[in-house]
């Protein structure tokens, strides 16, 4: 892994003398309230994090913008495209890190959220993927899924059906492993200081949200309305959710069709053909080009076009405008004590999913993104003033290209599409031919935990054979698969000792969790998808094209230093989000990872 020693020049720049005689002689007790905050060490790897003061100089509201798999690249890729008051006012403004990277394997939604505001890779938060398997109760679990059955808040009538996404039986924060960011406010400030997360995704709203949020919602398909659930002791919504459910915004959308932003621009010279092999054919078959039908054949709003909603940037703009309703109800950074807000605009993700990274749909809703966020830092200097916030923009994971463009294969030699029932039944055949007779060797190996192997326990042990032995003669015949790069095995992983040279065997030690992982960890070779989908796209690996992520921070205390191309840990950004609030960082052991420091100063 890249050191971030190289960042060393920027704290200089802060304050060389807090750099050499101050950091280390901080502490996690708070000044006098009338303090200004000293320069705070952010540790990005490593506990313990230190502790800073709020006062009335600092940012009174701190928020968390996710874009869920706007790739980092893009922000490059595509500069020219925007305008001065979006991203490009982040960028000049404040601080870019151009080189941001997620540390860890199984790059995904569940994953990315978590680390982002518990500073802790999935080795200690234990969201591992977005679903992993239980050997305790032999089912599939989700990340977001309650140990029990919770209410959704306002309740979902029945003969709509099970949820398209997440678990049957609500949500809850149970199965994150260690507090976030907004749970370091809630102690620090003795409940003072909300939290409030919003999301399409239910995993996005919860996972960002922690253990004591003041609210937290996510979208539903079924009824089209944002929801949140009895897990956090509440028997109705909050009235700005009920009166924003009510206006049916949503349906708004109904007789209209996703245009392209700018018709004179040149779209396939910035991104690709509008029809392209391996693209899905939109929502309930909406088709592949522009235009794109929100209502397709249906005579009246319902679950399928509430989809495709959500996999549009009317998805975005739809939890926008709720994001601003409740800055203005709550008064959000209008208290003594700061308030965090953490949204995260799923519709680009599920856009990218159906079109891929060089569609004409993802240069789109990026340049829409790049105007909601021109509009939303509008809206904050009006609703909570210049200098008194804080806005941090980031992204949960990356994406991979569609293996079917000539450009990918001319990037990735390698990239093809290959499915998981696939490569499960050819490893039974190899193990059947190793050890002789037919056994049912796999207890789980398919989509819903991918990338890892759950071998067969009780029948590897009734042919008297070791469960580590059949592990690593099943990691070789899966790291000798033409399409796959690597794979370890969970003795591997828990060995502690990785060489300089293992890059790929550092991210999956952090991607690994010995109550929740597999006994194999399988890496595929760059380009290659292993899904089940014959077309669309995904991501989960520890490649860049997966791993690259954008790191924007704007606002009261941040300097304009602009871009800085230092490889940086993604894992910086939770220490990073609690300097801003004054907060004590997550406490975490991430003993995996050096001790380097960044410095950030008021």
């Amino acid at each position: 892994m890249p050191s971030l020693r190289l960042i060393i020049p920027l704290a200089l720049l802060f304050s060389a003398t807090a750099f050499v005689g101050g950091y280390l002689l901080l502490r996690p007790l708070p000044p006098p309230a009338n303090r200004q905050r000293e320069p705070v060490p952010i540790i990005p790897n490593t506990s313990p994090a230190e502790q800073s003061t709020h006062d009335e100089s600092s940012a009174k509201l701190v928020v968390l913008v996710v874009f869920d798999q706007l790739r980092g690249d893009y922000l490059s890729r595509w500069a020219e495209l925007f305008g001065p008051d979006g991203f490009n006012r982040l960028k000049h403004s404040g601080i870019w890190f151009s080189n941001c990277h997620i540390p860890y394997a199984c790059t995904s939604t569940g994953p990315g959220h978590a680390a982002l505001v518990t500073g802790a890779p999935p080795s200690v938060n234990g969201i591992v993927e977005n679903a992993w398997y239980d050997r305790a109760t032999a089912q599939v679990v989700y990340c977001c899924e309650p140990t029990r059955a919770y209410d959704l808040i306002p309740p979902v009538p029945p003969e709509l059906g099970k949820p398209g996404r997440g678990a049957a039986k609500g949500f809850s924060p149970e199965r994150l492993l260690v507090p976030t960011v907004g749970d370091s406010l809630w102690e620090a400030t003795q409940g003072k200081g909300r939290v409030v997360s919003l999301a399409i995704k239910d995993r996005a709203a919860v996972l960002m949200g922690g253990r004591n949020p003041y609210a937290v919602y996510c979208f539903d398909t079924r009824d089209g309305q944002f929801h949140t659930g009895a897990y956090y002791s509440r028997d109705v919504e909050h009235a700005w959710v009920r009166d924003f459910n009510r206006s049916r915004l949503v349906d708004s959308w109904f007789d209209k069709t996703w245009e392209k932003l700018d018709p004179k621009l040149d779209y396939e010279r910035f991104s690709g053909p509008d029809d392209a092999d391996g693209e899905v054919p939109g929502v309930h078959r909406a088709g592949r080009t522009f235009p794109h039908s929100y209502r397709g054949r249906l005579n009246a709003p319902g679950s399928r076009y509430y989809a495709a909603v959500e996999t549009s940037p009317a998805g975005n703009e739809l939890l926008f405008t709720l994001a601003q309703q409740c800055i203005t109800a709550e008064k959000l950074g209008h208290n003594d004590s700061p308030d965090l807000l953490c949204v995260s605009f799923s519709s680009n993700d599920l856009v990218g999913h159906l079109f891929g990274p060089d569609s004409q749909e993802v240069l789109d809703i990026t340049l829409r993104s790049d105007r909601l966020m021109a509009e939303f830092l509008r809206f904050l200097d009006t609703m909570v003033g210049q200098g008194k916030y804080v806005v941090l923009v980031t992204a949960d994971h990356g994406i991979c290209p569609l293996p079917e463009l000539p450009r990918t294969k001319e990037t990735y030699p390698d990239a093809t599409r290959r499915t998981v029932s696939e490569l499960a039944k050819n490893l039974t055949q190899a193990l059947d031919t190793i050890y002789g007779g037919t056994t049912n060797w796999i207890e789980k190996f398919d989509d819903d935990v991918w990338p890892w192997l759950y071998l067969n326990y009780t029948a590897i042990e009734a042919r008297k054979l070791r469960v580590a032995d059949v592990a690593a003669v099943a990691r070789d015949w899966l790291a000798d698969q033409a399409f796959l790069k690597t794979a370890f095995t969970r003795a591997e992983l828990e060995e502690g000792h990785i060489a300089a040279d293992q890059p790929l065997k550092k991210t999956a030690a952090l991607a690994y969790h010995k109550d929740r992982c597999g006994d194999v960890l399988v890496i595929p070779k760059p380009g290659v998808l292993v899904m089940s989908y014959p077309t669309g796209t995904g991501h989960g690996s520890p490649h860049a094209y997966d791993t690259h992520i954008p790191f924007l921070l704007y606002g009261a205390g941040v300097p304009a230093l602009g871009e800085r191309k230092e490889w940086t840990s993604s894992l910086v950004i939770a220490p990073t989000l609690a300097w801003a609030l004054g907060v004590p960082a997550p406490r975490h052991n991430t003993t995996l990872l050096p001790p380097e420091v960044l410095l950030l100063k008021k």
